[in-house]
């Protein structure tokens, strides 16, 4: 992403939904549909990968999201099983963060974002 203002439009709509994706992720893990799961982030024409999830125009927002998975993105050949070999090395663990496939016309990018951290109270410190 080229602007400086389109990331941090990014990363604040992808913050405001968080807790929504982190939901869609452990339900992707735990009903075994894929170890890999990807959100789809668009500004513009939707892309065809995976489920609508958000939409910006309802929500006040600018990014849209779409939830997909890995074997998807290999099925439709957007990644070789060896791209995905190499890809593996870099995967972060889906608890803790979001694979986000930012699609843009001009460059699409895949990037990790870490889910808020919940703040868990200490009865002890009381």
């Amino acid at each position: 992403m080229e602007q400086k203002g389109e990331w941090t439009e990014l990363e604040r709509d992808l913050g405001y939904y968080a807790s929504y994706l982190q939901g869609i992720a452990h339900e992707i893990l735990d009903s075994g549909t894929s170890k890999y799961p990807i959100f789809v982030a668009y500004d513009g024409q939707p892309v065809e990968l995976g489920r609508p999830l958000l939409d910006h125009r309802q929500l006040d927002t600018r990014w849209s999201v779409r939830a997909s998975v890995m074997e998807e993105f290999i099925k439709k050949g957007l990644l070789t099983r060896e791209q995905f070999s190499a890809f593996k090395q870099s995967w972060k663990d889906p608890n803790d963060f979001m694979c986000v496939f930012v699609a843009m016309p001009q460059q699409s990018i895949f990037v990790y974002l870490p889910y808020p951290r919940s703040e868990i109270l200490d009865l002890d410190e009381i």
